[in-house]
């Protein structure tokens, strides 16, 4: 054992630098492992830990106090909301009052009722100062130091103001005070989390504010924990209905909702940590064998010496444990140095414990899982290599490499015929590099990154383009509720202005597709095509016909071209049911309430009326009642400044009653998943890269024979270095070559794998100026990487390169 200790020192000595890259190699891929499973841990569990950190389970909205004592409640916490109007502020656009409130939350229940996401909290004595939700960050462009001016109502103006919240009254213009508050803080609350509905916008004030809007009207609200959370829901929510003007809006449900919405981001973390786990085995995989395989060139003279086939794969383990250890150790490095990346979109606002995270157990199993694994795979390369071989003169040899052959007879410089030759050719005897495995790792390096860079550049163009995730029209007017003026003025008004060019009438009536309750669009093009998106076949025309999301097309177990049973209630309360054939998969705005983008369907207004509409002496009266049932009515104007002063006009004039589509919750918070092929591409593309570090090192090491007598023969240091480099940018060429069109074709193919299964319109988009990017990475990093090499073969002297002759 003592001769193997020996011959293992020895040999570390004199290939330190493979072996440093070795285990290089490993810690880079089982840290991108650890880092990813840790993250999948974190993001799933991430909105849980913040439902336990600054969760409630209810919000009451009531006009009189509740009783103080309950027995459903385990706290309660008094927010009040007071009356203000169009609230003033320099932001991208005019904030709509239907989805903005202000809450008056008690000092010591402000950190326990929402997160602070970024800046402070805000001063005791300071009356202006407030914290922003983040939705008004995102959506509004809201940031520390904005200032949002809120004129109140009057202390006289009471009766009016609740009169209007009754619908008994118009809303009176206020009469108190204008106040201008500074955002100090961004804060992300639970009611703020997206969960299918339409985004709301909070401005919290600090403790001075009650002091400076004293006596204006305000609506008290309840934040509710109660003792059993969701199973107490139901006794609580029976017990406040019964007083008067009093509402429940329930959190528990919501959250279960976010919770889900999230978990996809978690599948991604899974998945890709698989990924990762087989790129990773394949490329150290690789780099044992070719390092088992340039250790064995000795191998001959220790048999001479007295080393046994045993002892020499002995050494050879030895070794494979000691880089598995340190690889296994710089893993744990990489992935804590990684954990601040996750989780991401909504999952990151929700974690309450942002920033570093050491997983324990996922890095101590990952750690052992390491050297495991590196250990069973060189243990078969150790093997091989155990077996002596053949002298090198017995060799058989190589075929030579008609590349190189056409270089020498364009009449290539040395240096660059002897490069292209050592990139391709394996070699024969003690000189032989297996150059394959090199070769496969730079092609799929530079594959994953075009792939990448199809998939990011197709999800920014889908995030980008409302009209592929369901929303091709610019805004959406409420035709119903406080302060609209009704369907028929507010459509008469639309349709009335020519630079309005499309107009579309929805109700969102609830029915059952094969027994599964959803939310349905029931839409009325009154001006110009449907504004609705079809991600494949297309948008229900006929009063027999239906398109459905994604996720509930897999739901009932329905297909394009299939029938549908479906059923719906009619005004009488009576059960309605006809069939309907499926034409079409489409994107659901999520602004509209439907549950999602893949939830839900579409059918016209006049096919809905067919289902709950059965002739009748009645039917008249029904369908006239459903045509007029519109409680949304999406626009699109015109193109240009015409269209778009247009536009805005009705927007001031309806003010309130206005929303803007926003990009849903599931591809914020899934990519936000443009981030799981974008880190898988980098890690293929690190561990290709550290392929030809490999690669270039061991070359150098086991043809420096070669090298001495080039030098010998009259090559000078820059020929000798020029040698180098013109074999990693061979590698790098054949890579860029071979691996540009696998990866544009695997990265479209992806892309419309993905939009098809999260039910929005494929656009695949390749930006050839990133493509071209990427390629001239590929030659700089790979000509950066061959530099040390270089130098060390340029600096190397004949006599030592000669001395094993």
């Amino acid at each position: 054992m003592r001769a193997v200790w020996l011959v293992l020192v020895a040999g570390f000595r004199r290939q330190w630098r493979s072996w440093l890259l070795l285990g290089l190699l490993i810690a880079v891929a089982s840290g991108f492992v650890l880092a990813s499973t840790a993250a999948w841990r974190r993001t799933d569990s991430a909105f849980p830990r913040y439902v336990a950190s600054h969760g409630y389970d209810a919000i009451v909205y009531t006009v009189q106090p509740l009783p103080k004592r309950m027995p459903e409640v385990a706290q309660l916490t008094p927010v009040q909301m007071p009356f203000y109007g169009q609230p003033g502020c320099s932001c991208h656009r005019t904030i709509n009052t239907g989805a903005f409130s202000v809450r008056e939350v008690p000092p010591a229940s402000l950190g326990r009722v929402a997160k602070l996401v970024a800046g402070r909290m805000p001063d005791p004595s300071s009356p202006v100062e407030a914290l922003a939700s983040f939705t008004l960050q995102r959506d509004y462009g809201v940031r520390l130091g904005t200032v949002i001016t809120l004129p109140m109502a009057a202390a006289s103006q009471r009766k009016a103001v609740f009169d209007a919240m009754a619908g008994t009254g118009p809303i009176p213009k206020p009469a108190g005070p204008r106040l201008a508050m500074r955002v100090v803080g961004i804060v992300a609350a639970e009611n703020e989390f997206s969960y299918g509905q339409s985004p709301t916008y909070t401005l919290y004030p600090g403790p001075g504010f009650a002091v400076a809007a004293k006596g204006t009207p305000a609506l008290t609200s309840y934040y509710v924990r109660l003792r059993h959370g969701q199973a107490d829901f139901a006794r609580f929510e029976a017990r406040t209905s019964r007083l008067d003007g009093t509402g429940v809006q329930d959190l528990d449900r919501p959250a279960a909702t976010i919770t889900t919405s999230i978990h996809p981001q978690a599948v991604g973390w899974q998945v890709l940590a698989a990924l990762a786990v087989l790129a990773g085995i394949a490329v150290v995989g690789q780099a044992l064998a070719r390092q088992a395989s340039a250790e064995s060139a000795d191998h001959p003279v220790l048999t001479a010496l007295g080393l046994s086939p045993r002892q020499l794969a002995t050494r050879i383990m030895l070794r494979t444990l000691v880089v598995a250890v340190a690889g296994a150790a710089g893993g744990i490095a990489v992935a804590t140095l990684l954990s601040p990346l996750a989780p991401l979109g909504e999952a990151r606002l929700a974690d309450p414990v942002p920033g570093l995270s050491f997983d324990a157990p996922v890095f101590g199993l990952g750690a052992l899982a390491t050297v495991v694994v590196v250990l069973a795979l060189g243990m078969l390369p150790a093997l091989r290599a155990a077996r002596v071989r053949a002298a090198a003169g017995r060799a058989p040899a190589a075929r030579p490499s008609a590349v190189a052959g056409a270089a020498a007879a364009a009449g290539a410089p040395p240096g660059a015929i002897i490069g292209i030759r050592h990139a391709l050719e394996r070699g024969r005897g003690t000189r032989a590099v297996p150059v394959g495995t090199a070769l496969i790792g730079s092609v799929a390096g530079v594959a994953a990154l075009c792939a990448t860079a199809v998939f990011g550049s197709s999800l920014a163009h889908l995030t980008a383009t409302p009209a592929l995730y369901g929303a091709p029209f610019q805004d959406f007017f409420n035709s119903s509720g406080p302060g609209a003026i009704g369907q028929d003025p507010l459509v008469d008004e639309l349709v009335g202005d020519p630079a309005i060019s499309r107009i579309t009438l929805v109700s969102l009536p609830v029915v059952a597709v094969n027994r599964v309750d959803v939310r349905a669009i029931a839409a009325t093009a009154r001006r110009g095509p449907m504004l609705l998106s079809a991600a494949e076949g297309r948008l229900p025309a006929g009063d027999d016909q239906i398109a459905l999301g994604a996720s509930t097309m897999r739901q009932v177990g329905a297909r394009i071209g299939s029938l549908v049973g479906v059923t719906a209630t009619d005004p009488d309360g009576a059960t309605r049911a006809g069939r309907f054939r499926v034409v079409g998969l489409l994107p659901l705005p999520t602004d509209l309430g439907t549950g999602g983008i893949g939830t839900g369907a579409a059918m016209t207004t006049a096919g809905y009326a067919s289902l709950v509409c059965p002739p009748s002496p009645k039917q008249a009266t029904c369908r006239t009642a459903v045509a007029h049932s519109a409680e949304v009515v999406l626009v699109r104007a015109a193109p240009g400044p015409a269209g778009a002063a247009a536009l805005a006009r009705h927007i001031a004039k309806n003010r309130g009653n206005v929303t803007a589509p926003t990009v849903p919750a599931a591809l914020v918070n899934f990519g936000a998943s443009a981030a799981f092929p974008l880190l898988l591409g980098g890690v293929v593309a690190v561990c290709g890269l550290a392929a030809l570090a490999h690669l270039l090192v061991v070359s150098v090491a086991r043809r420096r024979t070669e090298r001495g007598l080039l030098r010998a023969l009259g090559m000078v240091r820059r020929q000798l270095a020029a040698i180098v480099f013109w074999q990693a940018t061979t590698v790098a060429v054949v890579a860029i070559v071979a691996g540009i069109p696998l990866g544009i074709a695997a990265g479209r193919a992806i892309w419309r794998a993905f939009a098809i299964s999260l039910g929005v319109v494929p656009v695949p988009v390749v930006q050839a100026w990133l493509i071209v990017a990427l390629a001239a990475g590929a030659l700089l990093a790979a000509n950066a990487l061959a530099a040390v090499p270089a130098m060390s073969a340029a600096r190397s002297r004949p006599g030592q390169l000669l001395r094993t002759e």
